[in-house]
């Protein structure tokens, strides 16, 4: 593979010399084509990369050294090739999965409204039959079709709506507000994310949507605004921590029995679980900045709740991270090297990579003191003429 590599590298540095067309673009054509050929039928990984990207450098600059076309735009262009070439396959290998995962989106689009008109239809089905009894049988098929439908609602698209009417019928009977629109705001919380995979983005959203709505019954009322806000946040907070308390229990139990999930699924469960506490505060902030829109009253309070939950110790953020450390326990059992958190692995390239950032760093400032000379001898050369 290595000898098909060079050989075709000498034979087309040697067309293109021929031919009088020894450009830089052209170089960089020869070397990406022969590089992306050899990386495609490479089987031994990083490994072999490395030996593709040496032989080919080293069998360019020879054969521009043998042409008299060594020039530091030329081999600059063949280096260039080379790497583009390594790129190559793997960049439109990850071209083809994001068009694989965008027609995945939409096709996942299409199947929710799907399953959002079937169930529309199975309940309104359910409750048409109820009609043929006039016991207590009619009574109970209409409760449980009302029930699935409240589980339901996220996906119905009725939840904002259900919740503001439900906080608006709280606030006006007056009793125990903070604790009802907490409950309420948990229900709808924890029903929206009980048949979706855990994961920080989904939480971020149902939170907001649930909250928000919540907030606007009281501001549309102008009462009892500050309980609903704490309330409504407070009951969020609960159904997160149920969700990560039920995450925590799925990866003990994966700890028993290795069939339950896979590898990826347990490291993409910790890697959410990292995420969750910053999600939910982004949450927060997200509203702070939409209570704009309310009244003073609304704004004050929300902004007040949000920045105590701010100040204390989030009980997110401890329990997210016992669950991501028992996650990490679970990798650890099955051999799987990825176990750190972000923050570990952050530190880790860091300072893997410091002897390259310092190289970097070195190139960066020449670089730029040699583009702050060019300018100052162009600007003297500039003031010269005009003296002239």
């Amino acid at each position: 593979m290595l000898d098909t590599m060079k050989k075709e590298i000498v034979e087309d540095i040697k067309k293109v010399n021929e031919a009088g067309r020894m450009t830089a673009e052209e170089i960089k054509t020869v070397m990406e084509n022969a590089v992306s050929k050899a990386v495609k039928s490479s089987k031994d990984g990083v490994t072999e990369i490395n030996s593709i990207a040496k032989e080919s450098v080293t069998i360019a600059v020879k054969e521009l050294k043998d042409a008299g076309c060594e020039s530091k735009e030329h081999i600059d262009a063949a280096v260039n090739g080379v790497v583009d070439g390594i790129k190559k396959s793997t960049k439109e290998t990850m071209e083809t999965m994001d068009k694989e995962m965008l027609k995945t989106k939409y096709q996942l689009a299409e199947k929710k409204a799907e399953l959002s008109a079937k169930l529309k239809d199975a309940l309104d089905g359910a409750k048409e039959a109820a009609t043929a009894f006039a016991d207590e049988s009619k009574e109970h098929i209409e409760e449980a079709a009302t029930d699935i439908k409240l589980k339901s609602a996220d996906m119905l698209g009725l939840m904002e709506a259900t919740v503001k009417q439900s906080v608006k019928t709280i606030i006006e009977e007056g009793k125990e507000v903070e604790e009802k629109v907490s409950h309420v705001t948990q229900e709808a919380v924890e029903n929206a994310l009980s048949e979706v995979q855990l994961g920080a983005q989904k939480i971020k959203e149902v939170s907001k949507s649930v909250i928000m709505p919540a907030i606007e019954a009281a501001q549309e009322l102008d009462d009892k605004i500050e309980e609903t806000a704490k309330g409504a946040i407070a009951g969020a907070k609960k159904a997160v921590l149920s969700k990560i308390k039920e995450a925590k229990a799925g990866i003990e139990k994966a700890r028993e029995e290795t069939e339950e999930f896979t590898e990826e699924d347990i490291l993409q469960t910790k890697e959410d679980l990292e995420a969750i506490n910053a999600a939910f505060m982004e949450t927060l902030d997200d509203i702070s900045q939409k209570v704009d829109e309310l009244n003073n009253t609304a704004r004050e309070a929300v902004i007040k709740e949000i920045d105590e939950m701010k100040t204390k110790t989030s009980q997110i953020k401890e329990k997210a991270k016992e669950a991501a450390e028992e996650a990490i326990e679970t990798l650890k059992e099955k051999g799987e090297a990825a176990v750190y958190s972000a923050k570990e692995k952050a530190k880790e390239a860091f300072e893997d990579a410091k002897e390259e950032i310092e190289e970097l760093s070195e190139r960066m400032v020449k670089i730029a003191k040699s583009a702050f000379t060019g300018m100052v001898e162009g600007a003297k050369k500039s003031m010269k003429d005009e003296e002239k």
